[in-house]
């Protein structure tokens, strides 16, 4: 960090106060990026002891992702930070919801002045870059404010909230070096709402602890969920669960969200990261959504200090069970075990006909508020479970996966000799495929496989990938096809669905008949065939493609993974 003269220091200093003076009376506006990232910039120059902006790699606007790093000793590398608990707030993931960014912005400028000495924070000013920078007024249709602001796609228009698996875009590769190397304790992403209405200004979106080690999910719903949700009403700044209800009321109950790892949180999980998203609710004033994001920053960093030693120590022991973890449980679902929950509602209706459509509508009439005990459905359990095997073996092949595992520090070695080892191979026998595009992909789903044994040449450079690591859940989740976010699923291995070799049935005819009298069990087989499927009696390319993939001809490599597991 470049010194500064006292002269520009004091300038700097009146330049920033005066900014901070006319920011506060402006109560429905937030910075542009160039604005945001100046105000950083200023603290980091007025208080380089404690603070640093840096910078962790480039985003899809070819500007650099930043990050805010506060740290009492002055101590801005990862690997450095030493019983600390790390705490990661992202936020403009989606700039048009940008309560986060001015709430952190406020936030920072007073941790800054005493930082705890137990605590570290990484504060991502604005994650979505190009976003931000397509400032607008209009986008956000159901939200009160700002006048103006960004858009939820990114330069690629991605949602950068759907990319934590796939990485498509530049500021998840990015995210992926300041996530590792800090290792958070906890990350909170901050969002505004858009569904239901209802009395607080902002819910509280956690991720599910059945997805986190037994130690730290149990902790997270029976300790600090419900101590963070006191020490908020005593703010008197009342929080509720994430209202996940769109086009209905929550009158009657509702369900908690499921973070699949393509979202922050769901992703931050596969690490044991404690994850929240803050949802401020869309139809309060801007600046109650600023003040109430920034109250659950300074709750949560409280908590945080008074409880560190509990936090870290968590942490540790739940990395250690990943490590040994044998099972892998995936493809997660709401039960019908529910609690009960205090709700401060409005009374809603379909009473009222629309002027547009002359049909019943839904209304809220905030002149009737009630308050409730109603179920909500947070409980989950795996539809699934994964054995996950000793070792992975990648085909080197496969750089864009590559650049993945070594972004996420997944441990490797690459075969030095050209080998043959026995493996488990694993075969796609089924799956479904959306009929249009998905954040950039036709994903997959309802994935069915087929494991066979078999001994395969590999070759030098293959990656051999042992599970027994920090990254063991992110590894039984992206190579398991059949998991929600697998890299099979967001068609990281189309190449391997298509057959590059087939047949002319009037050369292969004589060649199946020789195959079918040299084999009696497949003859059987396709008499019986024959017999019990018409469609297939009657169509004699189908017949003979049937011959021709249980033959010697058939592609061994159709349809099967460049992943390989040794068990």
């Amino acid at each position: 960090m470049p010194k500064i003269s006292p002269v520009k220091r004091l300038i700097l200093f009146l330049v920033c106060t005066m900014a901070s003076f006319l920011g506060s009376s402006q109560t429905n506006y937030t910075p542009t990026y160039d604005e945001l990232l100046a105000e950083y910039r200023e603290l980091s120059e007025r208080f380089p002891e404690v603070c640093q902006l840096d910078s962790f790699g480039l985003t899809d606007r070819g500007l650099p992702l930043h990050a805010f790093l506060i740290n009492s000793k002055g101590v801005f590398q990862g690997d450095s930070i030493q019983d600390e608990v790390v705490l990661l707030i992202l936020n403009g993931i989606h700039p048009g919801e940008p309560c986060g960014i001015n709430a952190s912005l406020e936030f920072a400028r007073e941790v800054v002045k005493s930082p705890d000495s137990n605590l570290t924070f990484c504060i991502i000013p604005a994650y979505n870059i190009g976003g931000m920078m397509n400032r607008g007024s209009y986008s956000r249709a159901n939200q009160l404010g700002p006048e103006a602001y960004g858009f939820r796609g990114n330069a690629r228009n991605l949602d950068l909230n759907r990319d934590f698996i796939k990485a498509d875009s530049r500021n998840t590769k990015a995210f992926y070096r300041l996530f590792q190397e800090f290792k958070p304790h906890i990350l909170i992403d901050t969002h505004t709402s858009n569904g239901a209405d209802y009395q607080p200004t902002l819910t509280l979106l956690s991720t599910f602890p059945e997805n986190l080690e037994s130690p730290v999910g149990d902790y997270l719903r029976k300790t600090m969920e419900p101590a963070l949700y006191r020490a908020m009403k005593e703010k008197n700044q009342e929080v509720v669960p994430y209202v996940n209800v769109f086009g209905t009321t929550p009158d009657s109950g509702y369900k908690a969200f499921t973070d699949h790892p393509r979202y922050s949180t769901g992703y931050a999980s596969l690490f044991n990261t404690i994850g929240f998203t803050t949802e401020a609710h869309m139809l309060k004033p801007f600046n109650d959504r600023v003040m109430a994001t920034r109250q659950f920053l300074e709750t949560i960093t409280e908590y945080a200090a008074s409880n560190h030693r509990e936090i870290i120590d968590l942490k540790i022991n739940a990395d250690s069970l990943t490590k040994s973890r044998e099972v892998a449980l995936y493809n997660w679902k709401i039960t019908e075990k529910a609690d009960s929950i205090d709700f401060p509602g409005f009374k809603a209706s379909k009473e009222k006909t629309s002027k547009v459509t002359g049909q019943k509508t839904l209304r809220y009439d905030r002149s009737a508020p009630y308050r409730k005990r109603i179920p909500y459905y947070a409980y989950h359990e795996a539809e699934s479970e994964y054995q996950i095997p000793e070792y992975y073996i990648l085909s080197g092949a496969w750089t864009e996966v590559i650049e993945l595992l070594n972004l996420n520090k997944v441990v490797y070695e690459e075969l030095d000799n050209d080998t043959t080892l026995e493996v488990e191979a694993i075969y796609i026998s089924e799956y479904e495929t959306i009929d249009r595009p998905y954040e950039g992909h036709f994903k997959h789903s309802d994935i069915a496989t087929e494991y066979k044994r078999e001994k395969i040449d590999f070759f030098s450079g293959d990656l051999i990938i042992p599970t027994n690591q920090a990254a063991k859940k992110y590894l039984a989740h992206v190579f398991n096809p059949k998991a929600a976010d697998s890299f099979f699923s967001w068609n990281f291995f189309d190449s391997c669905l298509m057959q590059k070799e087939y047949f002319s049935s009037y050369v292969f005819d004589e060649t199946a008949t020789e195959i079918l009298n040299s084999n009696e069990d497949l003859k059987r087989e396709f008499e019986e065939k024959r017999k019990s499927d018409p469609d297939f009696a009657s169509n004699s390319r189908q017949q003979l493609d049937f011959i021709y993939k249980h033959s010697l001809y058939y592609e061994k490599t159709h349809r099967r993974l460049p992943v390989f597991e040794i068990r």
